[in-house]
């Protein structure tokens, strides 16, 4: 028995569940897009998760051409992966999780011309939870800025796909395949796979429902003098505690993001059950795909 035979006797069971190793093609999907557009697919490893005084010591992204009526993915443009000298020691928990040492990180730079050419050519800039990436990356290289931003961590539901966990080599499982991870351009071009993939109960194409998701306008509240017997509701709700957010003198607020739909409600929700009677104290920015998950997003108009 061959391995084709193999894999094709074992999924015919139930018992079994065959998934590939990742082997990034040059193409997905075969002709020209209707609508092209460039996107690329990004990831950082870093010294630490402190999105304001950490710093890169890996970049990897991978470019690409895809349609932006159908999301269908079509040419790999390009794939770039450097290590950068943070000029000091890695901690002993970034070299056990990201495999980088020392040595590998010594004396490198990243190619800036090269990153901030593909970086100004991108219609879309993607990653998995780039509340981290985007941050970082506009710390080292500010062009990140002008891009439209879209999360493969917090735009999709996963959950109502039925994938329980949201960490990259689970999502990639799930969807039939794995990857060696931890590394720049590995994610990447793990998380791009993944955005050529049908979701298991919509149906949806991952990219094209990433892309509806990108489009949808939303709301951030910041909620000043909430009482602070309402912080265990705030926290219940998802807001979450800025302490160094400052508005009209008054510094430390709760701030959550929501959908359009969900505008209405969160305005009523605020109003009578935080305020409660009183007068309420909320304002809210508009959020599009330019300042999601900037710290751009976090700063009052």
């Amino acid at each position: 028995m061959n391995e084709a035979e193999a894999i094709e006797y074992l999924q015919r069971s139930d018992q079994y569940r065959v998934i590939r190793r990742l082997k990034a093609p040059e193409r997905y999907w075969p002709g020209a897009p209707q609508t092209p557009r460039i996107g690329i697919v990004i990831d950082t490893e870093a010294t630490g998760l402190d999105t304001e005084k950490d710093k890169i010591i890996e970049l990897g992204f991978v470019a690409f051409e895809y349609d932006a009526g159908s999301g269908c993915i079509y040419n790999i443009l390009h794939t770039y992966d450097a290590f950068e000298d943070p000029g000091e020691p890695l901690s002993d928990i970034v070299k056990q999780i990201t495999g980088i040492t020392d040595d590998m990180v010594k004396g490198q730079h990243l190619d800036e011309d090269t990153a901030n050419t593909w970086l100004e050519k991108a219609d879309l800039i993607i990653a998995h939870n780039a509340a981290f990436d985007r941050q970082m990356l506009e710390r080292r290289l500010p062009v990140a800025s002008k891009a439209n931003w879209a999360c493969t961590f917090n735009g999709i539901a996963w959950m109502d796909e039925d994938i329980s966990s949201l960490k990259l080599d689970y999502i990639a499982y799930k969807l039939g395949f794995f990857f060696d991870g931890h590394r720049a351009v590995n994610d990447a071009q793990a998380t791009l796979h993944i955005l050529t993939r049908t979701l298991p109960n919509s149906g949806s194409l991952t990219m094209a429902a990433l892309l509806a998701g990108a489009r949808e306008k939303s709301r951030r509240f910041f909620a000043f003098r909430a009482p602070f017997e309402k912080k265990d509701d705030l926290k219940a709700r998802g807001y979450r505690w800025l302490p160094d957010f400052s508005y009209q003198g008054k510094k430390g607020v709760w701030s959550m993001a929501v959908s359009e739909a969900d505008i209405e409600a969160e305005e009523k929700w605020l109003t009578d059950s935080v305020y409660a009677g009183k007068t309420p104290q909320f304002i809210y920015k508009e959020i599009t795909a330019a300042d999601r998950f900037s710290n751009r997003e976090f700063q009052p108009d």
